[in-house]
């Protein structure tokens, strides 16, 4: 049936980012299944302002006078279980201080509304997940833990941020349990006390009431219409159809309270049209996600055969191409097929994900188990605390001992011991911290921007970009040449701790500028080496470097350092800057460090690439398949 359109119609489809959060935010508060909302993209300084904003929303609804606080709890890579159930409590009885333990933060079984608030999904600990899995949308959860026994039936409000680059590092299973999605990469807060905008009066007196009304009741058009919008299939669920359905009823509910306010309510309970499901799927910005996405286009190359290749294994990174007599071309560590860029090259016409509600459905397919283990982590030196603490476990050994959770462990049970005078520590109080594993291995990649007009070396650093990801090393970028930098004379570079860096598609996908300072690009390459063998905590057990150039740097290294160039002529003093540079970097031995230069065969000077690997004791590779011949005669 057709609906009048209303003054809420209007402010939720209005497409204003903090408009729509809003009203995602209030749907969220009226519906009790729609207890997850996850925002992708959202910026870090606008937490603290939505999670405001739905605490008082979620205040209103429990009939907390305006400005009340509810409970909120944080919860980020260092979560651990004992800070999600238990509730330790320290108090002065009849003989001294006691310890008790009471429901923790995540049990409802208190009087109150809660807030559950994940900065970064990506990053939060497996606890923490586990929680989120547990109780998102669950009718029940029980828990026990440490003699406290607790059964309840979950109300709490989580709400999540993640950054749409990072959705394939999170299961779908955790991803499921949110069902209210909502992309806002450029969303601006309103000054004043209503940083989302002003809760309209229907909206804030329907959250007020005690009793939510009659029940809503669903028209014939409304299934039909969530799966059209959906083209849900047999392996997504009925999870992201009920959300769909569960948003519009709020939305119905919404227009019911403004229709009442007027004086034209009804008491045979809101009616759930098709139209309220199709302004869910404008809320949420829902298209139809589950079709199979279309090849992401890439620039034309040669023809390939359709027909099998055989599996070729991936070279070692320090081989040398006059050393076994074969080409020492970048052959992939898969079988033969297109190019396909690497990471989310912004492909013209290709549909932005940061725009879908289910973003996991277009990164393509996860990686494998067996390249997601961690490798075998080899130190130098005695054992020390190595990465930054990212929670609590029972002690292994006496090595980098938790000494405040060890206490917190020895007081739970002192009653029990009969201790009254002294604190004794048992063995198995004993805990230990967990630690990020560091980075063993490094990437340097040192790309010349001026170098790669008319080829697309996407294909060239497919299988270095591959060997860091399995082995979990980290990447280290200079770029040379690109348009755009902060100096034109002077190189720029950033490092990542993953091949997952968006920043790393963004330096292979930049245009080429005016000059080529390589010899700077070589030195900053250098240095980053010294200081992650020399000051790495972990001790670096392999790294490598790739230079893709053409040998031609027209900025000698003094100009770089000054920051202007001389009106006198350059000549071959950039270039022997650069080789000067090259020769320093070999000079730190071939036992840890692989040098690889990539060679794109630009003439007239084709033995400037040669030079360089030369200089850096290392090999060349093709760029170019046609050139191949050539430089394997040279």
């Amino acid at each position: 049936m057709p609906t009048r359109p209303t003054q809420n119609t209007d402010f939720a489809d209005h497409d204003d980012p903090s408009a729509r959060l809003l009203t995602a935010l209030v749907c969220a508060v009226l519906e009790p299944g729609l207890s997850g909302v996850l925002l992708f993209d959202l910026r870090p300084e606008h937490l603290t302002a939505v999670t405001a904003v739905f605490s008082g929303l979620l205040g209103r609804a429990a009939g907390q006078p305006p400005g009340a606080d509810v409970d909120r709890t944080t919860l980020n890579a260092a979560t651990v279980d004992e800070d999600l159930w238990l509730r330790p409590r320290v108090r002065r009885g009849a003989h001294g201080i006691e310890f008790t333990v009471e429901p923790g933060p995540l049990v409802d079984a208190r009087t109150g509304p809660s807030l559950v608030v994940v900065p970064d999904l990506a990053r939060l600990s497996v606890p923490g997940m586990r929680a989120a899995v547990q109780l998102l949308g669950a009718d029940t959860a029980t828990v026990e833990h440490s003699g406290l026994r607790c059964r309840w039936r979950p109300r709490a409000r989580w709400l999540a941020v993640c950054r749409t680059e990072d959705v394939e590092l999170i299961s779908p299973h955790l991803l499921d349990r949110f069902p209210v999605r909502l992309a806002v990469p450029d969303m601006q807060l309103r000054p004043g006390a209503d940083p989302l905008g002003q809760l309209p009066a229907s909206w804030a007196a329907v959250l007020g009431r005690a009793a939510p009304g009659p029940p809503a009741r669903l028209g014939a058009e409304v299934a039909p219409r969530v799966l059209e919008l959906l083209d849900d299939r047999d392996d997504t669920g009925l999870r992201r159809p009920l959300a769909l359905a569960r948003i519009a009823r709020a939305l119905a509910r919404l227009d019911d309270a403004e229709e009442g306010t007027a004086g034209r309510g009804t008491a045979s309970g809101v009616q759930v049209t098709a139209n309220h499901v199709e302004r869910a799927a404008r809320l949420i910005r829902l298209i139809t996600v589950h079709r199979p996405a279309a090849a992401p286009e890439v620039a034309p190359g040669p023809a390939v055969p359709d027909v099998p290749q055989p599996r070729r294994d991936h070279p070692s990174p320090g081989h040398h191409p006059a050393q076994g007599g074969h080409s020492p071309q970048a052959v992939p560590v898969h079988d033969s097929g297109p190019a396909v860029p690497i990471g989310p090259v912004p492909v013209p016409g290709d549909r932005t994900p940061g725009s879908l509600p289910y973003p996991e459905d277009t990164v393509g397919p996860r990686p494998e188990g067996t390249a997601l283990h961690t490798p075998t982590r080899r130190t130098a030196g005695t054992r020390v605390a190595r990465g930054a603490v990212v929670g609590v476990r029972r002690a292994r050994d006496l090595w980098d001992l938790a000494p405040v959770r060890t206490a917190m462990e020895a007081t739970k049970y002192r009653a029990v011991r009969g201790e009254q005078d002294r604190l004794v520590i048992a063995p198995q109080d004993l805990r230990g911290y967990v630690r990020a594993p560091e980075p063993v291995r490094m990437l340097t990649l040192v790309v010349d921007h001026t170098c790669h007009e008319d080829w697309d070396w996407h294909e060239v650093f497919d299988p270095f970009l591959q060997w860091a990801y399995v082995t979990r090393a980290s990447v280290h970028i200079v770029e040379v040449g690109g348009l755009g930098a902060a100096h034109e004379l002077r190189a720029d570079s950033f490092a990542a701790r993953s091949t997952r860096d968006p920043r790393i598609a963004l330096a292979l996908a930049r245009r080429s500028g005016r000059a080529t300072p390589l010899a700077h690009g070589l030195d900053q390459a250098g240095h980053a080496l010294r200081r992650a063998f020399q000051h790495h905590r972990a001790g670096l057990v392999e790294a490598l470097l790739v230079v893709v150039t053409d040998g031609r740097g027209n900025v000698p290294l003094a100009a770089s350092h000054r920051g202007r160039q001389d009106a006198d002529a350059v000549g071959r003093a950039g270039i022997e800057d650069a080789l000067a540079a090259a020769g320093r970097i070999g000079s730190m031995g071939r036992t840890q460090l692989h040098c690889v230069v990539v060679d794109p065969g630009r003439q007239p000077y084709t033995g400037l690439p040669a030079d360089l690997a030369d200089a850096l004791h290392g090999s060349v590779v093709a760029g170019r398949p046609e050139d191949e011949a050539v430089i394997r005669a040279r």
